[in-house]
């Protein structure tokens, strides 16, 4: 289906699609309309304009498709107030069937990454690569102390320009990479970048450990496992353990943290060229009867 969409100054498309009665999600697109389609969902509280510097690095011909989750950005916030994994992954499939896009792959960051593995696990026909970006079958007790010291703080508000928002992850470093060119905002939504009301669904978002790795395990998508070097919430240890159960590989980003695509896009964007062309090059070789 054809969406109606506002071409930007930067090159990129932007649309919403309803995935449900009274929630409609802003869509930004890179590439080519008709590339080979790679859906990229974003961490919590963030949304598609941090991994601009990312999508911009990648082939145009891969089209990289990149919602607002529900309650995120531009895209509306749920009428009923779920947040939960299983509300996003449905999300997910009303998106793509709503674009007419059948299989596609799959990159994920932090609660993006649990939204993939339930998708991937829930719908394997549908992905033809799935990265998880510093996130896994497990969680870092550290990680999830941050978590709650958080919300025992209240909600922070982030900023919506994420070159301003400092890295989640305190021990992380930027990239010592000179930035590039910067890409021209998006329009920032009124009222805060996301709904607080997504905080409440953190503690059990994703399942239990043993849930995700079953899911992984019904995937059958190639898979790669992306860290932060300097990451609190994927360690080295657990991000080789996920990638074992999904008969998978590691790729670890350097100067980076828990947010990655802020922190070392080139790196990123790098890791991901070399993991998705060659799946992605023989998955529309052989959907084209090749």
């Amino acid at each position: 289906m054809d969406q109606p969409f506002e071409p930007q100054d930067d090159g990129t498309r932007r649309y919403r699609v309803e995935v449900s009665p009274g929630l409609e999600l802003c869509v930004t697109e890179w590439g080519v309309r008709d590339g080979v389609p790679v859906l990229i969902l974003h961490g919590g509280s963030h949304d598609a304009s941090h991994w601009a510097d990312v999508c911009r690095r990648l082939p145009t011909e891969l089209r990289c498709l990149v919602p607002d989750q529900r309650g995120h950005g531009a895209s509306d916030r749920a009428p009923d107030g779920d947040y939960s994994c299983e509300a996003q992954v449905a999300d997910v499939v009303a998106l793509l069937d709503a674009l007419e896009v059948e299989r596609c792959a799959v990159v994920g960051h932090s609660m993006g990454g649990l939204n993939a593995l339930h998708f991937a696990g829930r719908f394997p026909e549908r992905v033809t690569a799935l990265a998880l970006v510093d996130v896994g079958t497990e969680t870092r007790e550290s990680g999830l102390a941050a978590i709650r010291r958080s919300r025992e703080r209240g909600a922070r508000v982030p900023s919506s320009d994420p070159s301003s928002e400092p890295p989640a992850d305190p021990s992380s470093a930027p990239s010592t990479e000179p930035p590039p060119a910067p890409a021209a905002p998006l329009p920032a939504p009124a009222g805060p970048p996301f709904d607080v009301r997504l905080l409440d669904f953190v503690p059990t978002f994703g399942g239990s450990a043993e849930e995700r790795r079953q899911l992984l395990r019904e995937s059958a998508a190639p898979l790669l496992v992306m860290r932060g070097a300097k990451s609190k919430i994927n360690s080295a240890e657990s991000a080789a353990r996920t990638a074992e159960i999904g008969n998978g590989e590691v790729a670890t980003i350097p100067n980076a943290g828990h947010n990655v695509s802020l922190h070392n896009p080139a790196a990123v964007a790098a890791e991901l060229q070399r993991f998705l062309l060659p799946v992605l090059v023989d998955t529309a070789g052989r959907d084209k009867g090749g």
